[in-house]
């Protein structure tokens, strides 16, 4: 028999989310914008296995029902989201009106023409409420990573930069300070590792990250040290700079710590595989996305570790503490054949109502606006990730240590690929570090950014 405590609870719950629901909706009927206005049309979605994705599917409904226009969604996996994407774009298909996207994957596609600017479509009051949408509601850095040559190619949406989370319980157990440098977080898996032998401890890692290849490995841990450690990918005049002693004496620890306590399948992990592997508590540290208190202190999926985790800034190098970011933002297809129904959607779904809908039904962090991230519930609930450390630590992140990291490039993401087999490389002890950043170095000579493809 249900307790009456717990059911006060889901009622309140329940009905909340119901009053939410109805407000949520009221909210668009005083826009100046004509929903119904493509009535009867279809638009095609093109999107990533990703809590944003599933945040989009759960509230279609609501779009529909709002416009009269028919959305029609294909999930893939990570890897197999970029190869269709490229294929779409690059193709000039009509096959999807929108697709995810993110910085890096913009400045891959600006150039050939295959994303839509966005800026008429702003500025169109029959298809924006420009007082309603208001656009300088979002934290400026996710939109003006959104830009290039001052044209908007995307809609940010939700916003990651990366933090060390750990096991406290763990780290207290045995005597370890919370890592603040990358030699402090060697030395903390090191006393890890120690703590569990001693307690015959063998199916839980002191550390893990993501390793597999491609731009989303480079693009997080990694990129954020490079970072740190006072290098750039390129230098102001273009030319390749990675190859410092610096970075190569990074990179080498980097590999070191995973090589030495961390998975043995590490070149073939993605994000989730890591992210499931701390909630199932077979991991005592991990680097990756900063909005990931949400599921780590949800009770329905991460029973394990709830009250035994904190979060605390990626190491700091001798530049200090830097992170890079990951934008996902919903962009246009150049070559969609429904423009305008797909203008709708994406100003629908980053609006103010529905990204705080998103965040407070659905956990949809770190949510891109202003209003939504400093909502007083959302407020409440961020405050409670970790113990408290979490919270804070995304606010500094969004207003001091996060920034894009790469230079704007067009051949961004072929470089972090490249760049990321050399890691692997480093890791089996293929080569040593200073070979691999060298080589790293000289093939990003022919990945240089074009002089003048910002024009």
């Amino acid at each position: 028999m249900m307790k009456k405590p717990y059911f006060a609870i889901v009622t309140f719950v329940v009905v909340l989310f119901m009053f939410l629901g109805v407000a949520f909706a009221q909210a668009f009927e005083n826009t100046s914008v004509n929903w119904k206005q493509f009535e009867g049309e279809s638009i095609n979605l093109l999107l990533c296995n990703h809590p944003m994705q599933a945040t989009f599917e759960a509230l279609i409904d609501d779009f529909e029902a709002l416009t009269g226009i028919d959305v029609n969604v294909l999930t893939l996996p990570e890897q197999q989201f970029f190869e269709r994407q490229t294929v779409v774009l690059t193709g000039k298909s009509p096959e999807f009106d929108i697709v995810m996207s993110s910085p890096m994957l913009n400045w891959k596609f600006i150039p050939g023409g295959f994303l839509e600017p966005l800026n008429a479509y702003l500025e169109d009051p029959a298809l924006t409420d420009a007082e309603f949408y208001d656009i300088d509601d979002f934290f400026p850095m996710t939109i003006e990573a959104s830009k290039v040559a001052g044209k908007l190619y995307a809609i940010p949406y939700q916003v990651e930069a990366y933090t060390l989370y750990y096991r406290s319980d763990f780290l207290d157990k045995y005597g370890v300070a919370e890592p603040k440098t990358l030699d402090e977080l060697y030395e903390a898996a090191k006393k890890v590792k120690a703590g569990f032998d001693a307690d015959g401890i063998t199916d839980i890692l002191p550390f893990t990250c993501r390793g597999i290849k491609g731009a989303g490995t480079a693009n997080s841990a990694y990129i954020s040290l490079v970072a740190s450690y006072g290098a750039k990918d390129f230098d102001e005049e273009g030319n390749p700079a990675m190859y410092t002693p610096e970075i190569v004496a990074m990179s080498d620890l980097w590999t070191k710590l995973i090589r030495d306590f961390g998975p043995k399948d590490w070149s073939a992990l993605d994000w989730y595989d890591v992210k499931d592997a701390f909630i199932a508590g077979r991991a005592a540290m991990i680097i990756d996305a900063d909005h990931w208190g949400a599921e780590l202190d949800d009770p329905a999926i991460a029973q394990e570790i709830i009250g035994k985790w904190k979060a605390v800034h990626v190491p700091e190098g001798p530049a200090g503490i830097k992170s890079n970011i990951w934008a996902w933002s919903i962009a246009m297809n150049a070559a969609s054949e429904n423009k305008k129904p797909a203008w709708l959607f994406m100003e629908w779904a980053s609006s103010k109502p529905i990204m705080l809908e998103a965040s407070l039904k659905y956990n949809n962090q770190t949510p891109v606006r202003n209003s939504v991230w400093n909502n007083e519930e959302i407020i409440k609930r961020t405050s409670e990730w970790g113990q408290g450390t979490c919270r804070p630590l995304v606010t500094k992140n969004l207003e001091e240590y996060a920034a894009l990291q790469w230079t704007p490039n067009p051949n961004t993401f072929a470089l972090s690929e490249l760049w990321q087999e050399q890691l692997q490389r480093i890791w089996t002890q293929e080569v040593s570090a200073d070979d691999a950043i060298k080589e790293v170095q000289n093939r990003a000579m022919r990945l240089m950014p074009p002089k003048d493809w910002l024009q």
